[in-house]
């Protein structure tokens, strides 16, 4: 529930125009809600990929020689504040605009969203935004549709057609009965305007074919999971290539969900893919997203003391302890420390982390330090759990160290 609250707060900030009581602090809406997110390194290229000269302007107006901001939003009135260098810069008219093309899309999909919620096509929400540029990217540059458009005036606006002769019969044939109640000179002509295409969109479904070929939506979880995923990463790989593409945040609540551990491991891939042009931040239980490193990927421990929500990031020595929790904290689930202390107490732990981490960060950020509780019955427990898992593995190049 911690890391679900961070990615609330951001999607908070981005839609919120009201706050329902449970979204406050123990429900006392008489401590506001306050969202505050900083934007660093702005560059010129950011700003010239704007569509628009004057959202340019009020974007360079805000900086100035700045090269960042922070938007402060509050539950007093759900607007939006900006500074610069800590000023206070209130929120000139049309900024809020300009800020809204500046800002990358938001796609948060948490535990609740469904397939169809992500696949029915919606002109609001990024997903419908990403669907609608590249599918009209392409299309309009299609002859076959170039074709179509030049039948469908042909069809509907040439006077010789017989379909055009027959609309405006029954529009002469409206002009009677209104004219009996309004004498005046009116005329009716019925008027087919060429099909919006993202009307079209609205009516797509998706199948998928693993045996039976059935709609997507009656596919399982997993299968579901793993395809509603798969949707934004295509979007986001297709609008990579293309120049004018507009950024994109990714938040995915328990990506991990429904996902067979190969699955979870071609996810993070993909995720990383993305992660060139657009930014992906994910949370999650399972130690297969955690224990690989790139070089684009933070790490970041949240845990919630005192009903306040904590987030700190983890540097490689803390991660094997991160591994270790997530695969249940007991010495059967170690699989990846490649040496062993198990040493009696807390302090014989917190000396020797201590003094890996200042002079042995690296030559020994393998090994994973236990400690028996004080209890000296359960060091001989705990030595020989990790002796029988391991034995079988260990080498010259992969020993066991257990200490008492």
């Amino acid at each position: 529930m911690a890391k679900r609250i961070f990615f609330e707060a951001i999607e908070w900030f981005y839609n919120a125009k009201s706050s329902e009581e449970e979204e406050y602090f123990k429900k006392e809406q008489t401590i506001p809600i306050r969202v505050e997110i900083t934007f660093d390194d702005v560059a010129v290229t950011d700003i010239d990929k704007l569509t628009t000269g004057t959202s340019k302007t009020k974007i360079r107006t805000l900086l100035g020689d700045a090269i960042s901001f922070s938007v402060v939003k509050s539950s007093s009135d759900h607007k939006r504040k900006y500074f610069v260098n800590g000023e206070d810069k209130g929120n000139p008219q049309g900024l809020d605009t300009a800020i809204n093309e500046f800002l990358p899309k938001l796609e948060y999909i948490n535990t609740k969203i469904r397939l169809d919620d992500v696949s029915k096509y919606k002109d609001k929400n990024p997903i419908g935004t990403m669907l609608s540029g590249v599918l009209t990217a392409i299309i309009e540059t299609s002859q076959e549709y170039i074709d179509f458009k030049k039948q469908f005036t042909k069809l509907f606006d040439n006077a010789g057609s017989d379909v055009r002769k027959e609309l405006d019969k029954l529009g002469a044939q409206v002009e009677l009965f209104l004219q009996k109640q309004f004498p005046d000179y009116t005329k009716v002509k019925f008027v087919v305007n060429p099909p919006n295409f993202t009307d079209l969109l609205k009516s797509f479904d998706i199948s998928v074919n693993d045996g039976i070929e059935t709609k997507a939506e009656a596919k399982g979880d997993g299968m579901q999971r793993a395809i509603m995923l798969s949707i934004i990463q295509a979007f986001a790989d297709y609008r990579k290539k293309q120049t004018k593409g507009g950024t994109f945040l990714f938040m995915i609540d328990e990506a991990e969900l429904y996902l067979h551990p190969s699955a979870q491991r071609a996810l993070k891939k993909a995720l990383l893919d993305i992660c060139v042009t657009d930014q992906v931040l994910v949370n999650t239980h399972s130690s297969l997203l955690v224990a690989d490193n790139n070089d684009s990927q933070k790490i970041f421990k949240v845990e919630k003391t005192n009903s306040i929500t904590n987030i700190e990031e983890v540097v490689d020595l803390e991660k094997i302890n991160i591994i270790f929790d997530l695969l249940g904290g007991n010495p059967s689930d170690l699989l990846l420390p490649r040496n062993f202390l198990i040493v009696e107490g807390k302090s014989e732990f917190e000396f020797i982390m201590t003094i890996i981490s200042r002079f042995y960060s690296e030559k020994f950020s393998g090994i994973k330090v236990l400690f028996a509780g004080g209890d000296i019955n359960e060091q001989e427990p705990t030595l020989l759990a990790v002796h029988k898992l391991f034995s079988p593995l260990a080498g010259s190049d992969n020993p066991k160290f257990p200490f008492f």
